[in-house]
């Protein structure tokens, strides 16, 4: 049973197949019992926000305001929140009838560019076509060597005038890399461009999270048998181990609220449980007491609540519980299902989760009572690692489906599915927040 045990911990840490869980209890009958649960499956797509574009001349434009134009469409396109619609292309914003052709379109919002006062910026304006007003004037810069970013900041401002929370296209994505035998630390753009290494450990790393001023990311990383939680400077490349006692340590939580407090699990007092500790260490807080599994730990955007997978009920289950370890409760009220690696929608009204059905593991979410449960990814390869974009409006996650682990985006009703990596090694995504754009802003004018 001792050995049972163990290789349940590692189930866990390092997410193995499920086979190896039917290995543990027996027959896939055995473990999904005789309840059978039905999932939604949910088509996306019909409550895009359309937009249109103006102003653009077609001819005699440089190249520069061409390519942020071009970068501007894909990227509202994959937003999770726009799609640019088609019309001849006019200068004319003044017209009525050119308003109402647009919205006969499909458009609701007008993207209009003026006349910049500088070859290297860019003046947008965002007009309401209902009411003609003026909900957004920017002028912004646009790097010669990086004139795609420029059109992340216009979408992630697009993004935070109609949906509240400020966009995720300028941000950038932490994942695990294979690198020979080993499993390192990479860093790129929420684009998939400027891929780096940020660790040479010649170990395996797993499970990064960023803290909340993105300054410092937290992972799992093997050193000689024991896991240790291990905190990168991003910006020095300095690393401290956080967890400076024997025992696996893994799945770090950066809380969304404080810089300084993470959430990890650890078999430190002999099984693995849910903690809390600072970054430094200091103030070691055990939040979970079973015998049983409790990992994964996922918070709240408000930090109150700690969503984790334990698998007390002899199958892992997703739970929820306050972030002082009480009021432990089952989120969903599934029997006999599989869920695990849950992760908290930035808006707080959602948890998605992996979930076991009869193609291999899938995403789905549910609202934090456990009830509205859909299927977003169904019978295209295995999926894992679930998470949301910081905007909300999309997820990204890990895949197998073009052979190998590769990272995956899809919209958040599971539209729009798209790959981000194809080097079929790639795996263990964490989103940052999102980048302040102040860097590409030059004025406002609103």
């Amino acid at each position: 049973m001792r050995y049972v045990r163990i290789f349940q911990i590692l189930l866990f840490f390092l997410h193995v197949p499920f086979f190896f869980y039917i290995i543990l209890y027996g027959s896939v009958s055995e473990v999904s019992g005789q309840s059978e649960v039905t999932l939604s499956v949910r088509v996306g797509g019909s409550s895009l926000i359309g937009v249109g574009f103006g102003g653009f001349a077609t001819t005699g434009e440089s190249s520069s305001i061409l390519n942020v134009k071009n970068f501007l469409t894909d990227d509202l396109n994959n937003s999770g929140l726009f799609q640019v619609r088609e019309l001849p292309d006019t200068s004319e914003i003044s017209s009525e009838d050119l308003f109402a052709r647009w919205m006969a379109a499909g458009a609701s919002c007008f993207i209009f560019k003026e006349e910049s006062r500088n070859r290297n910026t860019i003046s947008i304006k965002v007009i309401d076509l209902k009411t003609a007003v003026t909900q957004l004037s920017e002028e912004y810069l646009i790097p010669e060597d990086r004139p795609w970013y420029t059109a992340h900041i216009i979408t992630d401002d697009m993004i935070k005038l109609y949906n509240g929370l400020r966009g995720s296209m300028a941000s950038q994505i932490a994942y695990i890399q294979q690198v020979s035998s080993n499993k390192e630390l990479f860093l790129m753009d929420a684009d998939g461009r400027r891929n780096r290494q940020m660790t040479f450990s010649r170990t395996i790393n797993i499970s990064p999270s960023w803290s909340s001023d993105s300054n410092f990311i937290a992972y799992s990383s093997l050193s000689g048998n024991n896991w240790s939680i291990v905190m990168i400077n991003i910006n020095t490349g300095q690393t401290i181990d956080i967890t400076q006692w024997p025992g696996m340590n893994s799945a770090p939580a950066w809380s969304p609220i404080d810089p300084d407090l993470i959430a990890f699990t650890s078999t430190r007092d002999g099984n693995a449980e849910i903690y809390t500790c600072r970054k430094n260490g200091k103030e070691l807080r055990r939040l979970t007491n079973q015998f049983a599994i409790d990992s994964s730990p996922a918070w709240s955007p408000d930090g109150s609540k700690i969503a984790f997978t334990s698998d007390r009920t002899g199958i892992p289950k997703v739970y929820v519980m306050n972030s002082n370890g009480t009021g432990v409760h089952r989120l969903t009220l599934n029997p006999d299902t599989y869920e695990d690696s849950p992760c908290w929608s930035p808006r707080g009204d959602r948890i998605a989760f992996v979930i076991m059905s009869d193609f291999g593991f899938d995403i789905a979410t549910a609202n934090t009572s456990g009830e509205d449960m859909v299927m977003l990814t169904f019978g295209s390869g295995s999926n894992e690692n679930p998470k949301w974009s910081p905007d909300g409006l999309r997820i990204l996650f890990t895949s197998n489906r073009l052979g190998g682990e590769n990272l995956f985006i899809m919209n958040w009703d599971g539209s729009n599915v798209r790959p981000l990596t194809k080097n079929g090694n790639s795996l263990s995504p964490a989103w940052a927040p999102t980048a302040s754009g102040d860097d590409i802003r030059v004025t406002s004018k609103r």
